[in-house]
């Protein structure tokens, strides 16, 4: 034991514990860290340790197909897996009660699995699809890409998910044969995090490791020679956008250079108030989006610049980028810049104690990638005391265009030629043409506000949920917690898709988009600089029903952080200029949108379920309502809706309730009191089937089946949610039938919406073209199922317990909480609906699933939508 809330140990046979109590939610979440990834895999092997993640799955010496997923499912767990160039993880989140059913079932999976011949073919299909997948995904496409061109030698070169050819040829033999050569208990580390007894859990797990005997294999991987010259890739394809990733070969995770890095990466390309947004994306109108980060895996990783944009205008943009990083070699960057940077990945530390998932990614990978979880300290103390100049050696160390590998992802129709010759001279135009970087303005000081009544509360149950009536109207929900400093404020008002029209199609978004592009006190720079100088994250969302402010914010810095809260929302500038560039980032996003096809699939979709009423539109709208609105409609909109009646707030984490309700009293004193006119447009029932197509040359087809749904206030929509979870999920009849049955797909799903208005229900598959009948009719017969006959008893509790362990590990995050609570009272379903939410499931019996599968399920009044070559 090296800490007092963290259990240390490594076994005689190699097996290492990492287990760490947290006691404020009742969950706890399991991991199984196996040391091995793509990079481990020979030449003949690639896809392997990928084809595992999904193999171990598929049965072991007391488990059948689905059993694995189904039992953690059935208890009210999540179960998943993942594959990276140096680990694959298995992961099981559940209710701490049935923790040892989750380590039962992971345990099983990495030791008895069976990998029957017949499982494997049908797996083969599966991830084939997978591939087809990530080759209609621009990011996947130039990322695989750009690795390939910076790593000649070293393994990371290779794709995760191995090749169409090598997959095809992958045997039993070949599998048996990875299997006994890593997964070993000195190949494995066992990492929990939650609610339990670190003592008794590690007893357990040396009980489920008895007998298992080390293997002793090593990884050997050649070492990256170090780049010497600037590398260009260039690709065509048949995308909307075009897309860039500059990378540059650099450190491992136990590296000292990494913490400085990670600053670095903050500061370059984190946030609305770092340099390449503020300049290539706000100033110059060169990029949609555009990010920097820093990749520090078990090997020597990348430092990254990625972005969206206009194809026609690659060159440009790649210079501005390369002028930016040039930059920061030549000079390093300001104190304030430095702070906010310091500020953002000290309080990350607290965000991820919130959820137990967080926790453990965070011991697993300091201990498996940087060789000791204790790392984690060194790291924290070396962003602590970290300087200018510290930055300044690394980018001059890592940055320079000699170790530079440039791809760019571009539409094949783009009218300009482009050639390597002209990334490079572009990127070498920039590198020159770099000046000293401009000093950041300093924050304004903030606003005292004004001194106004106490508010009066409703009441406190006995949950220790307290309520609120402010002024004007205004409700708020108090939610506390205090074992991690952290606060989330959701403020939500009735809205939404529901208060527009075609014509005004996407307001709403935009409108929210546009509180945080400045107020009547700061420019939209001003403001960024401001709420990332707190290490806080404001933002606007807008919704179906709904729009809104949220806030998450560490508690020693709440009170400056409500008082841009309520500057946001009482004083939104609506710049002119500010306006055009968010029209033009709108506009851009819809055209991303087309090369999101298991999106536009639902576009078409609700299209086709609800004909005029606003719900068959996407919250971003359309691109003539975008272009169409101006200055007076987003303020008409703003002012219609943000009023105190029509406010709901719901607050969770390190707060004591009095204080809050007082503080939000203060500042929200000047919000309108006029009532809101309810938003209630007349919904007209499909009364017809209906078929929706669109054409795309992709890899990968793409179906969705859907039918008119209930609304948060009908009792059916519990059975119905329970309905949705049959027939989803890894161990739903969907899931079972269509992919690991008939290797059909790798995504396949089905879900419940709801709204004010009714909603829907519908399933949804990605298959291969040639498929796509085969697919429909299989979900026509399970759906037929649901019609014919009550669920058994065993599946319906599974589905239940299920959904009410999803609620409960839902809810660990303070932010999570607060939205629950806000949206539960806005809808009139009661602040404490969360905490009824789990006897209502509780009460779902198989013939009201039944009943309601009746009522909904009727393909008379169904709408098919597909997408395909």
């Amino acid at each position: 034991m090296t800490e007092p809330h963290i259990h240390f140990e490594t076994l005689p046979n190699g097996l290492t514990l990492l287990l760490r109590e947290a006691h404020a939610v009742p969950v706890g979440t399991l991991q199984i860290w196996t040391r091995v990834g793509s990079a481990d895999e020979a030449p003949h092997e690639a896809g392997l340790a990928h084809f595992h993640e999904h193999m171990l799955f598929k049965g072991t010496e007391r488990r059948g197909v689905g059993e694995i997923a189904g039992e953690i499912e059935g208890v009210g767990g999540q179960i998943n897996a993942y594959t990276s160039f140096d680990v694959t993880v298995y992961h099981a989140t559940l209710p701490s009660d049935v923790l040892s059913d989750g380590l039962d079932v992971l345990v099983d999976a990495v030791r008895h699995s069976t990998f029957d011949e017949d499982e494997i073919t049908r797996e083969i299909g599966v991830v084939l699809e997978e591939i087809h997948r990530s080759k209609d995904s621009p990011y996947s496409v130039i990322s695989e890409a750009v690795f390939a061109g910076a790593y000649k030698t070293h393994p990371y070169r290779a794709p995760i998910l191995g090749s169409e050819e090598s997959v095809s040829s992958i045997t039993q033999e070949r599998l048996l044969s990875f299997f006994r050569r890593w997964y070993a208990p000195d190949r494995f580390v066992v990492v929990a995090a939650g609610d339990f007894d670190a003592s008794e859990l590690a007893t357990q797990v040396k009980a489920a490791f008895a007998g298992a005997e080390p293997a002793g294999t090593a990884s050997a991987r050649p070492a990256e020679p170090r780049q010497r010259g600037l590398r260009t890739i260039l690709l065509e394809r048949h995308f909307e956008r075009g897309t860039l990733d500059l990378s540059w070969v650099t450190t491992n995770l136990a590296h000292s250079d990494t913490p400085y890095l990670d600053l670095l990466g903050f500061v370059l390309g984190e946030g609305d108030s770092c340099r390449l947004v503020r300049s290539v994306k706000e100033r110059d109108g060169l990029a949609d989006r555009i990010d920097a980060s820093s990749y520090t895996p078990l090997d020597a990783g990348l430092f990254s610049v990625t972005a969206d944009l206009d194809g026609e205008r690659v060159p440009e943009c790649l210079e501005a980028i390369s002028r930016e990083v040039e930059r920061l070699r030549q000079a390093p960057p300001t104190g304030d810049e430095l702070e906010k940077a310091r500020a953002n990945f000290l309080a990350s530390e607290h965000f991820e104690r919130e959820s137990v998932n967080g926790m453990a990614g965070k011991l697993g990978g300091f201990h498996v990638l940087g060789g000791d979880f204790r790392l984690e300290q060194t790291y924290i103390d070396a962003i602590r005391e970290a300087t200018p100049d510290d930055l300044l050696r690394v980018a001059r160390k890592y940055l320079s265009p000699e170790q530079l590998t440039a791809g760019v992802l571009r539409n094949a129709e783009c009218a300009a030629a482009l050639s390597e010759k002209d990334v490079r001279d572009a990127v070498e135009r920039g590198a020159r043409s770099a000046g000293e970087s401009a000093t950041a303005r300093p924050l304004p000081a903030a606003v005292p506000p004004a001194t106004t009544p106490a508010p009066a509360r409703s009441g406190r149950e006995a949950s220790g949920l307290a309520s609120y009536e402010l002024g004007g109207g205004v409700r708020l929900h108090v939610v506390p917690r205090h074992d991690v400093p952290v606060v989330g404020i959701r403020a939500a008002m009735r809205g939404g898709l529901l208060s527009e029209t075609r014509a005004t199609a996407g307001i709403t978004r935009f409108t929210t988009d546009m509180w945080l592009r400045g107020t009547r006190q700061r420019s939209a720079a001003d403001l960024a600089r401001a709420i990332e100088m707190l290490a806080s994250d404001l933002d606007g969302f807008a919704g179906r029903n709904s729009l809104g402010l949220s806030l998450d914010v560490t508690s020693d810095r709440l009170d400056p952080a409500l008082d841009l809260f309520a500057e946001v929302l009482l004083e939104p500038a609506f710049d002119a200029d500010e306006l055009e560039k968010e029209r033009r980032d709108t506009l851009a996003v819809l055209d991303r949108r087309e090369d999101r096809l298991g999106v536009r699939v639902f576009d078409i979709l609700q299209e086709a379920l609800y004909g005029e009423h606003p719900f068959s539109w996407p919250v971003i709208g359309s691109a003539e309502a975008v272009q169409a609105a101006d200055r007076a409609a987003l303020v008409e909109h703003h002012e219609r809706l943000v009023r105190a009646p029509n406010l709901v707030l719901g607050v969770a984490g390190d707060v004591d309730p009095d204080g809050i309700a007082e503080a939000l009293t203060q500042r929200l004193a000047d919000l309108p009191s006029e009532a809101v006119a309810a938003a209630d447009p007349p919904f007209v029932p499909l009364t017809e089937r209906r078929e929706v197509e669109l054409r795309k040359e992709r890899e990968q087809a793409h179906l969705a089946l859907g039918f008119p749904g209930l609304t948060v206030h009908d009792p059916d929509r519990f059975a119905l949610e329970v309905l949705a979870q049959l027939l989803a999920g890894q161990g739903g009849r969907l899931f079972l039938e269509l992919r690991d049955r008939r290797s059909l797909a790798y995504s396949v799903s089905a879900m419940n919406v709801e709204g004010l208005a009714p909603g829907f229900f519908a399933t949804y598959i990605a298959t291969s073209p040639d498929r796509l009948d085969e697919a429909h009719s299989g979900m026509i017969d399970e759906l037929n199922r649901a019609l014919d006959a009550p669920p058994d008893a065993a599946a319906l509790e599974r589905a239940r317990r299920y959904l009410i362990g999803g609620h409960l590990i839902g809810g660990q995050r303070s932010g999570s909480r607060a939205l629950r609570v806000a949206l539960d009272a806005l809808y009139d379903l009661g602040p404490d609906f969360s905490q009824r939410y789990p006897e209502m499931i509780r009460s779902v019996t198989a013939e009201d699933v039944l009943r309601v599968a009746q009522r909904v399920l009727d393909f008379d009044r169904a709408a098919v939508a597909t997408i395909r070559p």
